[in-house]
């Protein structure tokens, strides 16, 4: 019942939609560019927005909440998530890829939004805790359980 509330607030108080993908303007295509902001796991594009590695990561179990979580979150306008559960850090495949792979496969966002990303295996893989923290210390995890009765 909180949730539905959360999302029907969160719908309420929806400002237009950003872009989750790069616009070019006036009709030309510009492609993204590395920076130096490249450096701190940001690409830019020429009209502000930037693809940003996740301030936020939910994980879960599968059919836990995480896909109506992160659709709740979408609703609000500072908040950007990757389209596609990402498996990065538990497939040894996308992982040796390493974190510029990863960046490519979030969306641009506005430098004020916060990007997340969801992939629910991340709480059965024994090697993602550590993973993520070597990307960033800092980071905030999250499970659908955590957000029943919170205020986001």
């Amino acid at each position: 019942m909180a949730a539905l509330l959360l999302g029907l607030l969160l719908f309420a108080m929806q400002s237009p939609p950003l872009p989750s993908r790069p616009l070019a303007d006036g009709g030309s295509s510009s492609p993204p560019t590395s920076s130096p902001a490249a450096d701190n796991g940001t690409t830019s594009h020429p009209n502000g927005t930037l693809q940003q590695l996740p301030q936020i990561i939910i994980i879960g179990v599968r059919k836990g909440g995480t896909r109506a979580l992160i659709e709740m979150l979408s609703l609000h306008s500072a908040v950007v998530a990757a389209q596609n559960e990402v498996h990065f850090f538990d497939w040894e495949s996308h992982f040796q890829k390493g974190l510029p792979w990863y960046l490519s496969q979030m969306p641009y966002a506005f430098p004020e939004q916060l990007t997340v990303e969801k992939t629910p295996a991340y709480f059965t893989s024994a090697k993602v805790p550590k993973r993520i923290y070597q990307m960033n210390p800092n980071i905030k995890l999250s499970h659908p359980r955590d957000c029943v009765g919170h205020r986001i």
